[in-house]
């Protein structure tokens, strides 16, 4: 019995030396494991780790990255992964679509808006006020953004009787940035998908500046408040995407056509959904899908005068259109009847998916509409 006793006693000494080794050393410290991280990620290699109270340079705590390799990016410098706009940091990862700033803000100003008719003309008179709540912006702690919506008067006019044009016209110039306001709501706000952040990220005024690679304002942290909004310098609020408010405030229930505003060339606007056949009212409502599709692979440029990396969404050029993809065209529209256009009409609409807002339009555009 008692050589059993001193064989436990024995064991419980090694157990307690054994833990404590693999915990502190004499100074006190706490060891722990060390991965590799041979490509500079944050991430380190399993497989290469070393157990020690302070990691060794190029080591990192953690050991989820088994294709750790400073050699697969040899030759190429891809931009970081979190960048800064003014004061704030981003990541060059897509963010959740469904996170975005509150909408807990009433504003103390009252909506404006009329529509009229003039001549062969549609004219919305607005001062860009919503007729609904809003995230937080302005110089305050906790905003999205800095810049304090306030009223900006003014007026644009669409064509009644809008044509089909030769070609579309892109609303971002790839020379010299974002070039026209897609359209306006219903509600007198203006739906402005271009963001103006091309890359590298130095300021649309670089010298450097490729606006073929333009991050875009629903893949990335612009500080959009739930109505896939935010406010320009000039204090306009204005949507990058769907306008949940105002459309939750318009009953949309999916089973008819909803028109919500026009376009900068004057053809309408519908949100998401169409008639199953384009031109049978009879044919049933569904939700209308876009035509676009991620691009696979890498992104063609050399890191430093256009990005690489793998393509994944935040830049608008990350995507590509196929044709039959989806029920729309490269415009995010199509010809078809609606209950306001029983004889046809071009028409766009606003989907779920990328582009989110159209960002071609298929008619001439107002000069109204122009940014420059």
């Amino acid at each position: 019995m008692k050589q059993l006793l001193f064989l436990i006693w024995v064991l419980t000494l090694v157990s307690n030396a054994t833990s404590s080794c693999n915990k502190r050393n004499g100074s006190g410290c706490i060891e722990q494991n060390w991965y590799a991280d041979a490509d500079g990620d944050g991430l380190g290699d399993p497989n290469v780790s070393v157990f020690s109270c302070d990691p060794p340079q190029g080591y990192v705590a953690n050991g989820n990255d088994p294709d750790d390799n400073s050699n697969s990016n040899e030759g190429e410098t891809c931009p970081p992964k979190e960048i800064f706009i003014g004061p704030n940091a981003f990541t060059l990862i897509p963010v959740d679509l469904s996170v975005r700033g509150s909408c807990n803000q009433q504003l103390p100003y009252s909506p404006m808006v009329t529509m009229t008719t003039n001549g062969q003309n549609r004219v919305f008179s607005s001062n860009s006020i919503p007729n609904h709540k809003v995230g937080l912006f302005g110089m305050v702690q906790g905003s999205l953004n800095p810049n304090a919506i306030s009223e900006n008067n003014r007026s644009y006019s669409v064509p009644l009787n809008p044509g089909i044009a030769n070609n579309i016209t892109p609303l971002l110039n790839t020379n010299t940035g974002p070039a026209y306001d897609f359209g306006i709501l219903l509600n007198g706000v203006l739906l402005d998908p271009e963001a103006a952040e091309p890359f590298p990220h130095e300021g649309m005024f670089s010298p450097n500046v490729n606006w073929e690679w333009n991050l875009d304002a629903m893949m990335i942290d612009l500080g959009l408040d739930c109505n896939n909004a935010h406010v320009q310098p000039s204090g306009k609020y204005h949507y990058h995407g769907a306008p949940t408010l105002y459309l939750q405030s318009m009953n949309i229930t999916g089973k008819e056509m909803a028109l919500v505003g026009y376009a900068a060339d004057g053809f309408p606007i519908y949100y998401k959904y169409g008639y199953r056949v384009p031109d049978d009212p009879n044919s049933g409502i569904v939700a209308l899908n876009s035509s676009y599709e991620l691009k696979s692979g890498t992104r063609p440029g050399d890191g430093v005068t256009a990005p690489c990396g793998a393509y994944n969404g935040v830049y608008t050029n990350d995507w590509k259109f196929s044709v039959g993809r989806g029920d729309l065209d490269e415009c995010n529209g199509r010809i078809g009847v609606t209950p306001e256009f029983p004889n046809g009409t071009y028409y766009y609409v606003i989907t779920d998916g990328f582009p989110f807002l159209p960002r071609y339009l298929r008619g001439n555009p107002s000069s109204d509409f122009k940014k420059h």
